[in-house]
């Protein structure tokens, strides 16, 4: 119990009630482990912070003025769209947290644990700025990144999940480096921000560590669903649920939407409804919809997001 676990999210309002769940589920899988938790965010109201307080004594809020962020304002120009703001505050946080821990674990608001993280501790990052896990489990997508960003190494991290280590990231300068890469005018190579930074910064400064430290949900295909969460051993310790198309949606119903739910119900949000993403739709989105409903052979539904996908695909392009 004398080994305290630190785990940082990042937010504003957009993600808070998720950022909740993420904790709720890490609550649940560690009763015996002694966890704080550090949430950065900025423009949220009094009343949602004092919600998110409820979860937890284990709780820290810390506001980050949004003077710090303006410098990241032009980001229209990124190729992904579903990204935010909140990002770029986990620049902020080593800074923030120095004096207070050595080293902590970072971690997305689209995250769900699974199993007990006390071997966390285990993982030795004393002579590295943080721990990573890849971002793909496939050669060819890594080769992708390697050459895209011309790494000198074949791997490539996932920023969701970082173990860092808080007085080495700050000596290496990692935030200034970063921040030289994001807001120089040469950054159009870049298709996740500061994830492709992190990973142009660090390359020679991380410890790979098991994917299970942060397992995307993508890389579990239909028929291991099945059985994927019944296998204790094998069962990695966060998932990680990437893409625009987040489980929180309405519309996005199936096993993660489950999970996702199981835990919300331990949160001061169990009875806000979930929101809908039909305002969000990208054109993309209507043919993997398409695509999803035929699967279920829903074939009225199936034809009406194939025709509405053609009809803004045509309009984009015209």
């Amino acid at each position: 119990m004398n080994n305290i676990i630190n785990i940082a999210y990042c937010t504003d309002s957009n993600y808070l009630e998720h950022v909740g769940v993420s904790i709720s589920s890490i609550m649940h899988n560690n009763l015996n482990n002694n966890i704080h938790f550090h949430v950065f965010l900025y423009d949220v109201s009094l009343e949602e912070q004092q919600k998110l307080e409820q979860l937890s004594p284990s709780i820290t809020l810390h506001s980050i003025p949004l003077d710090e962020l303006t410098k990241y304002s032009d980001t229209q120009n990124y190729k992904v769209k579903h990204i935010n703001r909140s990002m770029y505050i986990r620049l902020l946080v080593p800074r923030l947290l120095k004096g207070v821990v050595d080293k902590f674990i970072y971690l997305d608001a689209d995250t769900l644990c699974f199993a007990n993280i006390s071997s966390i501790s285990d993982i030795n990052i004393d002579s590295v700025v943080c721990g990573v896990t890849p971002d793909s489990l496939d050669k060819e997508n890594m080769l992708k990144n390697q050459k895209r960003l011309q790494l000198n190494s074949t791997n490539y991290f996932n920023s969701g999940f970082l173990y860092i280590n808080v007085n080495k990231w700050i000596e290496f300068d990692t935030e200034n480096k970063v921040n030289q890469i994001l807001l120089s005018s040469e950054k159009k190579h870049l298709i996740y921000p500061d994830q492709d930074a992190l990973n142009v910064v660090l390359q020679n400064q991380v410890l790979w560590i098991d994917p299970k430290w942060n397992y995307l949900f993508t890389w579990i295909n239909d028929k291991q669903k099945e059985t994927f969460f019944y296998n204790k051993k094998s069962l990695p310790y966060i998932i990680h649920f990437t893409g625009a198309r987040k489980m929180w949606y309405q519309e996005h119903t199936g096993l993660a939407q489950n999970l996702y739910n199981f835990y919300k119900h331990f949160t001061p949000w169990a009875n806000t409804p979930l929101k809908s993403y039909k305002y969000k739709m990208r054109v993309n989105d209507y043919r993997i919809y398409a695509k999803s409903h035929l699967k279920d052979k829903n074939l009225i539904s199936s034809l009406k997001y194939y025709l509405l996908y053609l009809v803004l695909k045509i309009k984009k392009q015209s």
